[in-house]
């Protein structure tokens, strides 16, 4: 989970910058409970069940189960409530959304050949991902200082040739200086630019760090599937996805309370801002089997996805002074594009019918996450990429879902267990439990789930080498309602 001294403050070597870490990696490859409101009452375990438009994201021989067309769409509403905790402070902090987790069509073919009966073909969007989330974290320390690491950045360079997203504007709000720094009156230059910087923080001088994030944001794709049956006992799906991302990070790292004060500084922020946006393609193969009269099973293969990455991103330092003075500098927006891959993905589903009123289905997904890998032509991620191989892990994920039938009215619930992916750290799991109903007039549905999902992670403000991570223990309740036509 750890970030190198350089990806933690999103500067890479040469002057360049780069925010892509393994941090992307995981969150671009990570997928939770989002789609219909059934799909999610039901804790996402649908792969031997089909019928749902969200399951085409899944196990997309669950298209070829339709019989007739239908229409769906889910609006949803969300709270994430995140408790940070570091050396003895504590903070909570929530964070209110709302999304279109599924929109969707289904049309079914009818075919006159009895053994391969129809062709149905669906097209629409699932939401994958909710990138929504606030938090904050502070704590005394007296040990290290972010002012270290931009002055590390700067020696041995010249002015001109500072990092401009890190050093740069650290120099030219003061928070670092050169080491004899005084003017040639003649000339206007600093007469001795030698490449030798001081900092104006004490980094063994007790102070109060502190840190807020706010990232908004989502992942889904767009689909296009394509069903079909043999005899009504074995059926055959593919889905064509084209994964949209969204994501805006803004953070803000703050030291103040310094103990030592005889450089007459106050406090500085150093604030980021990265907005990211991506598009790629991947394919879904499944298939399900009737095995008796009330039993099937499911099976599906993911390809991984490939992404084309887009950010722009800027930081700017700002000093507080006893004085009364404030001096902000800011950096140029940056611009960079990389590509990524995500790793396969392999489902095995069952589920069976009981007193042909109870509906149980389980599955079990397999997915490796050292297989990311990051790409550009502009830089190798030789570092970046062999983190993510050392750090991730192969992950089980885990789906029950449940519905009792009471025609009209169905009841539903779920629960889901995501394995940690990181190789050191197995107790970082993401738990999901999730209810719902429904409510079937032929012609059209309706149902509404809640789901609640927690997970645990570590955070590190600016170098987990000199400092105590903070732990972050988020909650996130999803509130969903679809709406259904069948033609």
């Amino acid at each position: 989970m750890k970030k190198t001294l350089l990806l933690i403050i999103g500067i890479i070597y040469f002057g360049q910058i780069n925010a892509q870490n393994e941090i992307d990696a995981l969150r671009y490859s990570q997928q939770n409970i989002f789609g219909t409101a059934k799909f999610n009452s039901m804790g996402g375990s649908f792969g031997a069940l089909g019928g749902d438009f969200t399951s085409l994201s899944y196990n997309p021989a669950g298209i070829a189960l339709y019989q007739n067309s239908e229409l769906s769409f889910t609006p949803s509403v969300s709270m994430v409530e995140t408790n940070t905790s570091l050396n003895g402070n504590n903070s909570t902090n929530n964070n209110f959304g709302s999304n279109l987790s599924n929109f969707g069509f289904v049309l079914t073919g009818q075919n006159m050949d009895e053994v391969w009966p129809r062709i149905n073909v669906g097209f629409g969007w699932n939401q994958l991902a909710s990138y929504d989330n606030r938090f904050y974290t502070e704590t005394q320390n007296s040990n290290s200082s972010l002012a270290e690491l931009l002055l590390e950045q700067a020696q041995g360079n010249t002015i001109d040739n500072l990092n401009y997203w890190g050093s740069e504007p650290a120099f030219w709000s003061d928070l670092i200086d050169l080491e004899n720094n005084f003017v040639d009156t003649a000339t206007g230059w600093y007469a001795f630019d030698n490449g030798n910087y001081i900092s104006n923080v004490n980094p063994s001088s007790d102070k109060k760090q502190s840190k807020k994030v706010n990232s908004v944001g989502d992942m889904g794709e767009y689909i296009l599937s394509l069903g079909t049956s043999y005899e009504e006992r074995v059926y055959f799906g593919a889905t064509i996805g084209f994964p949209s991302i969204q994501y805006s990070e803004v953070s803000q790292y703050t030291e103040s309370d310094f103990l030592d004060t005889n450089q007459s500084l106050s406090s500085f922020n150093y604030d980021q801002e990265l907005l990211s946006y991506g598009s790629g393609v991947n394919l879904k193969l499944g298939t399900i089997v009737r095995v008796g009269n009330n039993i099937k099973i499911g099976g599906a293969i993911h390809t991984p996805a490939y992404l084309s990455m887009e950010e722009t991103y800027s930081t700017s330092v700002t000093t507080n002074w006893n004085n009364g003075d404030e001096i902000t500098e800011n950096s140029p927006i940056g611009y960079f594009t990389y590509q990524i891959t995500t790793p396969w993905k392999a489902i095995a589903s069952i589920s069976t019918i009981v007193n042909n009123q109870f509906l149980i289905n389980a599955e079990i997904e397999r997915t490796d996450y050292s297989f990311t890998q990051f790409y550009s032509e502009n830089y190798q991620f030789t570092e970046e990429n062999n983190i993510i191989k050392d750090n991730y892990a192969e992950a089980t994920n885990i789906r029950l879902g449940g519905e009792a039938n009471f025609h009209p009215f169905k009841l539903r619930a779920g629960y889901a267990l995501y394995g940690s992916p990181y190789k050191d750290n197995p107790e970082y799991e993401m738990e999901n439990y999730s209810a719902g109903a429904g409510i079937d007039f032929g012609g059209s549905f309706f149902d509404v789930s809640y789901s609640i999902s927690k997970n645990s992670s570590e955070y590190s403000m600016f170098n987990p080498d000199t400092e105590t991570n903070s732990i972050l223990r988020s909650e996130k309740h999803f509130l969903s309602i679809t709406l259904g036509f069948r033609y």
